[in-house]
C-alpha cells in the first residue's frame, strides 16, 4: 500500500483570532521586565554578566585545580603532603603561585629533584645494581607511557624534560661503575 503522501491531511483549518486566545500558562506567565540575560556567538570571549543571583564563572586554575583535588580525594589520598625538609603542602587552598613555585627549576615537584627522587627510589628499588639499569629505565619507560595514556596520548613539557634528566641520572650511575672497573 504504497502512494503519495499528502502533506495537507494533517494540517486542521484555523478557526478564530489568534489574540483573542490566550493560553492559561500564557496567563499565568508575567511579562519580565530588564531582559538582563544574554547570549554571545562568536568573537566574544567574555561575560559580563551571570544567569543568577550567585553564580560564578571560576577560572581555568580553579577549574583543573578542584578537577584534581576531587579525583585526589576520590583516590583516597590525602590532600596534604610533607616534603623532605618538612614543609606542609595543601593542595586545598593553594594558589597559582604556589603551585608555580612548587613547578619552578628550584621547587619541590621541579625538574631536578623530581628526578633526583625517582632515579634515588630506582636504584634503591633495584639494590644498587648497576647490571640492572635497563630494567629500571623499562620501568621508569612504562610509568611514563602509563601517565602519557592517562592524560590523553601526551604529557607536558616538564614531564618530558624530567624524563630526559632521570635518564640522564641512570646513565651517570652507570658510567660511575664503569669508570670504577666494576
Amino acid at each position: 500500500m504504497t502512494g503519495p503522501i499528502d502533506i495537507n491531511r494533517s494540517q486542521k483549518p484555523f478557526v478564530g483570532h489568534p489574540q483573542d486566545e490566550v493560553s492559561p500558562r500564557q496567563q499565568r506567565e508575567k511579562p519580565r521586565a530588564g531582559g538582563d540575560d544574554r547570549v554571545s556567538l562568536g568573537e566574544q570571549n567574555s561575560v559580563d554578566q551571570t544567569y543568577g543571583p550567585g553564580l560564578k564563572v571560576a577560572s581555568p586554575y580553579e577549574l583543573l585545580r578542584n578537577l584534581v583535588v576531587k579525583t585526589l580525594q576520590e583516590q583516597g589520598l590525602e590532600l596534604n603532603f610533607t616534603t623532605d625538609a618538612g614543609d606542609v603542602i595543601d593542595f586545598n587552598t593553594m594558589t597559582p603561585e604556589e603551585a608555580q613555585d612548587l613547578v619552578s627549576e628550584d621547587g619541590y615537584f621541579g625538574v631536578e629533584k623530581t628526578s633526583q627522587r625517582i632515579v634515588d627510589f630506582a636504584i634503591n628499588g633495584f639494590g644498587n645494581d648497576p647490571e640492572k639499569l635497563q630494567e629500571m629505565k623499562d620501568a621508569i619507560d612504562q610509568g611514563f607511557k602509563e601517565a602519557q595514556d592517562a592524560f590523553g596520548g601526551a604529557l607536558p613539557e616538564i614531564s618530558q624534560q624530567t624524563y630526559e634528566a632521570i635518564m640522564e641520572k641512570l646513565d651517570a650511575f652507570a658510567d660511575q661503575f664503569d669508570k670504577a672497573g666494576e
